[in-house]
C-alpha cells in the first residue's frame, strides 16, 4: 500500500493558514494561488507540484503550511510578500500513498493510511504532506490526484 522512501529538501515559497475542516480545501487552494502570484510578481519559476504540509490538527480544524518549490531563493531575501515567506521542504523519511478521486473523499484515504500504519506497527510523526499533482479547484472533481505522504520517526 505505502511506499517508502527519502524526501529531500528543496528551496520553496510557502505560506502558513489556518482553516476548519469544512474550508481547508479552499484554504489550500487559495494559499497556492496566493503563492503562484507572488512568484510570477517576482519572476520566479515553481520546480515542482504545490504541497500541504499539515502541521497541527484537532477536532475544529488543521493548521497548514502550503508550498511550491522553487529552484533557488533570491539571495539576501527571507520573503516575498507579508503573506509568502521562503524556506525549505521537508526532509527525511516518509511513505508515499495515493488518493486519485474527489478532495471530498480524502478522509477515507487517510483512514486507511492510519489502519495500515497500525497494522503494520509503523511510527510516523503527526505530520502529513499532501502533493497535488494535478490543478482541481473543485474538492467534487473525481480526476484529483494527490500523493501523500507520511514522515516517519
Amino acid at each position: 500500500m505505502g511506499e517508502t522512501l527519502e524526501l529531500v529538501s528543496q528551496p520553496a515559497a510557502l505560506a502558513e493558514g489556518k482553516a476548519n475542516r469544512d474550508e481547508v480545501f479552499g484554504a489550500i487552494t487559495a494559499s497556492i494561488a496566493a503563492i503562484r502570484a507572488e512568484l510570477a510578481k517576482a519572476g520566479l519559476k515553481a520546480a515542482g507540484r504545490p504541497s500541504a504540509v499539515f502541521l497541527e490538527a484537532d477536532d475544529s480544524g488543521f493548521k497548514y503550511r502550503a508550498e511550491i518549490p522553487i529552484e533557488a531563493i533570491p539571495d539576501g531575501k527571507t520573503s516575498l510578500s507579508d503573506i509568502v515567506k521562503f524556506g525549505q521542504t521537508p526532509v527525511g523519511k516518509a511513505m508515499r500513498f495515493e488518493h486519485r478521486s474527489a478532495y471530498d473523499d480524502i478522509d477515507a484515504t487517510y483512514e486507511a493510511i492510519t489502519a495500515y500504519l497500525d497494522e503494520k506497527g509503523i511510527d510516523a510523526q503527526n505530520i502529513f504532506i499532501e502533493q497535488y499533482l494535478n490543478d482541481i479547484t473543485n474538492p467534487d472533481d473525481p480526476n484529483l490526484q494527490v500523493d501523500i505522504f507520511v514522515l516517519l520517526k
